[in-house]
């Protein structure tokens, strides 16, 4: 571990853990419920600290290195499947709930409703979570307002961040991590996901991300109202 997961990891932490309770709250039957963490890592479950058991979650994502995992975990823990980006290849409803946090904003924006389509597609129901474009605080450089610059100028200021610095990237991976995030508006978040709740998560008053909250219909009830129709 370098030294900016060393300072990143216990400040995502407290984030990480709240995130978790509203994820209970919200999904009461998700210890029992098969889950898709798209984009997701297996460290995220850890921080969220919540006892779903691990078998029942299976991380899509589109490099091992990015999930802390290999192609396949050992048995009784978390799956990983290396796929597209595109396609998760399922049928419709396969999962009761997807999870898919700090993803949004690293998909190209002519993607994204497409992304979107996809998680909807998937999953009776939704929990997706995108940092917001109005916050002072850029979470991925850990800088004050650099996404709000032009993003010329956001370039070369972060060759300054913690995450330049501590993470000592090579100049592709600067280029790319750079380019490749893109936070995104409330109205963006919207537009994406037009018939879901959006929650806004906040810090010292302020919007620090968006929740996207799509609630399954209990099996019994969604089968009453199918009989009454």
């Amino acid at each position: 571990m370098n030294l900016w997961h060393r300072l990143i990891h216990p400040l995502t932490h407290r984030f990480r853990r709240r995130r978790g309770q509203f994820i209970l709250a919200n999904f009461p039957d998700i210890r029992t419920a098969r889950i898709c963490d798209l984009g997701g890592s297996i460290h995220f479950w850890d921080k969220l600290e919540i006892d779903v058991p691990r078998g029942n979650i299976t991380i899509y994502n589109i490099s091992a290195n990015e999930t802390q995992g290999m192609a396949e975990t050992t048995e009784g823990g978390i799956r990983v499947v290396i796929y597209d980006g595109v396609t998760i290849p399922v049928p419709d409803g396969h999962y009761d709930v997807l999870v898919c946090n700090s993803v949004l904003e690293h998909v190209p924006p002519a993607a994204r409703a497409a992304l979107a389509r996809e998680i909807k597609r998937v999953a009776r129901a939704v929990f997706c979570q995108t940092p917001a474009q109005s916050f002072p605080f850029e979470p991925h450089f850990l800088l004050p307002f650099v996404h709000w610059l032009p993003r010329s100028w956001g370039f070369r200021i972060i060759q300054l961040s913690p995450w330049r610095l501590l993470a000592r990237p090579d100049d592709a991976t600067i280029r790319e991590y750079w380019w490749g995030t893109q936070l995104l508006t409330g109205q963006e978040v919207q537009r994406l996901f037009p018939d879901d709740d959006i929650v806004a998560e906040r810090f010292m008053g302020l919007t620090k991300s968006y929740y996207v909250v799509r609630r399954a219909t209990p099996l019994a009830t969604r089968d009453r109202l199918l009989r009454a129709a």
